[in-house]
C-alpha cells in the first residue's frame, strides 16, 4: 500500500494516494505497529500538502512524527521534519519551518549523497533567502551542491530552481537563466519554473514577455496542488497590468492571489497581495485604500519574520560561519603540515645528498693522496735515485754516496709515515721538502740553490696543509725550468697570510713556461706535471673550491719585458693545528 500510494504521489494524484495510504492506516492500526502507522499519516500529509489544505497537512504531519518518534527510525523522521518544514514554508511559517528542518539537518548532518539531506539543506537556503540573507543562503545552497546531485532527479532541479531563484534577486539575470535552464533538465515543463521565467522577465521589465509566461500558466487550469504556482501567477499578472494601467484588471488578479493565499492559510503570499493591492489603489489615485492594505502589509510582514526567527536564523548562521572556520583552520593545519613534511623531506634529501658528496670527495681525496703519493715516489725518481748512488760508490765518492742514501732513506721513511694522513703541519712538509731538495742538489751537482722564506709571525708548527703538496710543484720547477738553462739556478719559496688564507709563492729563474713546452717532454717530466695536476686538485678539494683560484702559474718577466723564470702561487685555507686532522671542512 504505502509503495502504491507513493506512486500516485509522484504522478501528482494527491486524491488516489490517499486512498492507498488510508488503507495502509488501517493495516498499520490493526498490527499496532508505531512505524507503519506514522509512516502512513506521513503519506496522508503529504497528499494533504499536495491539495493545499496547508493547515491540515501540519497536523497529520505533527501526528506521524508522534508515532515515527516511538519507533525511533530516524531515517522516517528526517523525512516527515523536512516535508513538514516545506508546509510551513508554504503558509509563510518561516520560523517553525526553520525549527522542522534544522532537527532534519542534525539526522542527515552525516550523510553523502543523501537525497533527503540535500534538499534539507536547500530548504534552510530558501529561508534565508526569504528573510534577504541571500550570502547564507548560497552557503546552504552550496553545501548540497556538494553532495553530487544526480542530474534531473527532483533534489537537482529543485537545488537549481532555488539557485535561478536567487541570482535573480541578486540582480543576475544571466546567471538566473542558467539556474533555471538546469532546473528544467529531467522536466521541461516544471510550471514552478515557468513561473520564475515569468517573474525574471517582470524583473527585466519585459512585461509583455512575462505576461506570456503568466496567462499560459493561469489559462492551464492548475490543480490545488499548484497552489502556490496559481498565486505567483496572479500576482505577475496583476503587475503587469498595473504597468499597462488596466487596475481594474490588476485589481481582480491580486484579489484572486488573496483568495487563494487566505484560504491556504499563506502568510507570505497574503502579504505579497497586500503589497501590489496597496501600489494599485496609490497608481489610481484611491488613497483611502492604498493606506488600508499598507497597513495589512505591514502587520503581516512583521509577523512573517519574527523577532524569535531572526533570532533563531542568526544563531545558526553563526554555526555555519564556526563550520567554515573550522574547515578553514583544518585546512590551514593540513597545509602547515604538508608544508613540515615536505621540509623534513627537503631537509633529509639535502642531508643525505650532502653526506653522500662529503663521502664522495672523501674517496676522491684518498684517491688523490695515493696517486700523489705515487707521483711523488715515481719508479723513476726512485731508479734514478739508486742510480745516483750507484754512480758515487763507482766514482768512489763514498761520502756523497752515504749522504745521499740517507737523504733518501730519511724520505722514504717519511713519506710512508705520513701516507696515511690527509693533513699534516707545514713544518713537516717542508722537512721533506728540504730533503728532497738537498738530494736535487747533491744529484745535478749544485745546479741551483732554494730558499724557504716566511713573513712574521707565521709558526709553521701550527699550520696545517695537504700532505705532499708542496714537492710536486717544486720538482715541475727543477725539470721544466732550471736544468735547461746554463746559469745557476734558484728556486724561492716564500710564504705569507691573511686571517683565512696561507699564500706560497713558488719562484724559479728558469726557462719560462713556453720555452719548456718547445722541448720534448721525458717520462720523468710526464710524471712531474702528473704530480702537479694531482696536487692542484687536492688543494682544490682542500679548500672546498671549485672555481680553480686556489693554483694560479704565471711566467715572471724582467725589466726587458723577457722571461725570466715561472712562478706559482698557491692558496691554502689557514687551518690550525688544533683543528680535526684529516678532515675537510
Amino acid at each position: 500500500m504505502f509503495q502504491s500510494g507513493n506512486k500516485e504521489l509522484w504522478r501528482f494524484r494527491p486524491q488516489e494516494a490517499s486512498v492507498r495510504y488510508y488503507k495502509a492506516l488501517d493495516m498499520a492500526t490493526a498490527l499496532n505497529n508505531d512505524r507503519l502507522t506514522g509512516l502512513a499519516l506521513f503519506g496522508i500529509g503529504q497528499a494533504i500538502w499536495y491539495e493545499g489544505r496547508f493547515s491540515q497537512a501540519v497536523d497529520t504531519l505533527h501526528l506521524s512524527l508522534r508515532y515515527l518518534r516511538r519507533s525511533r527510525s530516524k531515517e522516517d523522521i528526517g523525512s516527515a521534519l523536512r516535508i513538514l518544514s516545506n508546509v510551513y514554508d508554504d503558509q509563510g511559517d518561516y520560523e517553525n519551518a526553520f525549527i522542522a528542518v534544522s532537527e532534519a539537518l542534525e539526522i542527515y548532518s552525516n550523510r553523502q549523497n543523501d537525497h533527503n539531506a540535500a534538499l534539507s539543506l536547500v530548504q534552510v537556503g530558501s529561508l534565508y533567502k526569504s528573510m534577504g540573507d541571500y550570502e547564507t543562503a548560497r552557503e546552504y545552497y552550496r553545501k548540497a551542491e556538494a553532495l553530487d546531485l544526480w542530474v534531473g532527479e527532483y533534489p537537482y532541479r529543485e537545488l537549481n530552481h532555488r539557485l535561478g531563484e536567487l541570482s535573480a534577486l541578486e540582480g543576475n539575470s544571466a546567471q538566473a537563466r542558467y539556474y533555471y535552464s538546469k532546473a528544467l533538465t529531467g522536466n521541461p515543463n516544471s510550471k514552478v519554473v515557468r513561473m520564475r521565467l515569468g517573474d525574471l522577465l517582470l524583473h527585466e521589465k519585459k512585461y509583455d514577455s512575462a505576461y506570456l509566461y503568466y496567462d499560459s500558466l493561469h489559462r492551464e487550469g492548475l490543480s490545488p496542488m499548484d497552489a502556490n504556482t496559481l498565486t505567483g501567477c496572479a500576482l505577475g499578472l496583476a503587475r503587469v497590468y498595473l504597468h499597462r494601467g488596466a487596475y481594474d484588471s490588476a485589481v481582480y488578479m491580486a484579489q484572486e492571489a488573496l483568495a487563494f493565499s487566505s484560504s491556504r492559510g499563506a502568510r507570505h503570499s497574503k502579504r505579497d497581495a497586500y503589497a501590489v493591492l496597496a501600489e494599485v489603489y496609490e497608481a489610481w489615485n484611491n488613497a483611502p485604500l492604498a493606506l488600508l492594505y499598507l497597513r495589512k502589509y505591514t502587520a503581516i510582514k512583521d509577523s512573517v519574520l519574527t523577532e524569535s526567527l531572526k533570532r533563531q536564523l542568526f544563531a545558526f548562521r553563526q554555526g555555519l560561519e564556526a563550520d567554515r572556520l573550522k574547515a578553514e583552520r583544518n585546512r590551514l593545519v593540513a597545509g602547515v603540515l604538508v608544508l613540515f613534511a615536505l621540509g623534513i623531506l627537503a631537509f633529509v634529501i639535502v642531508s643525505l645528498r650532502h653526506k653522500n658528496e662529503k663521502l664522495r670527495l672523501k674517496q676522491r681525496a684518498s684517491e688523490l693522496e695515493m696517486r700523489a703519493l705515487r707521483a711523488q715516489m715515481n719508479p723513476h725518481f726512485i731508479f734514478n735515485c739508486l742510480s745516483s748512488i750507484n754512480h758515487f760508490v763507482l766514482s768512489n765518492e763514498t761520502d756523497k754516496a752515504s749522504e745521499y742514501l740517507t737523504r733518501f732513506a730519511r724520505l722514504i721513511r717519511m713519506v710512508l709515515l705520513n701516507a696515511g694522513k690527509s693533513t699534516i703541519t707545514l713544518e713537516e712538509e717542508l722537512e721533506m721538502l728540504r730533503l728532497y731538495l738537498n738530494m736535487e742538489q747533491l744529484r745535478f751537482k749544485e745546479a741551483f740553490d732554494y730558499f724557504i722564506l716566511f713573513d712574521e709571525g707565521i709558526q709553521s708548527s701550527m699550520i696545517q696543509v695537504p700532505s705532499f703538496i708542496l714537492q710536486p710543484f717544486c720538482e715541475n720547477a727543477i725539470w721544466h725550468g732550471l736544468l735547461h738553462q746554463e746559469r745557476k739556478g734558484q728556486l724561492t719559496l716564500h710564504f705569507s697570510s691573511n686571517k683565512e688564507q696561507l699564500i706560497c709563492s713558488i719562484r724559479d729563474n728558469g726557462i719560462g713556461r713556453r720555452k719548456a713546452a718547445e722541448m720534448k717532454a721525458t717520462f720523468i717530466e710526464k710524471g712531474a706535471s702528473l704530480g702537479n695536476r694531482l696536487s692542484a686538485e687536492r688543494l682544490a678539494l682542500f679548500n672546498e673550491d671549485s672555481s680553480g683560484t686556489s693554483f694560479v702559474m704565471e711566467d715572471i718577466f724582467n725589466e726587458k719585458g723577457e722571461v725570466a723564470g715561472t712562478q706559482v702561487i698557491l692558496t691554502i685555507s689557514l687551518k690550525h693545528a688544533t683543528d680535526e686532522s684529516g678532515n675537510y671542512r
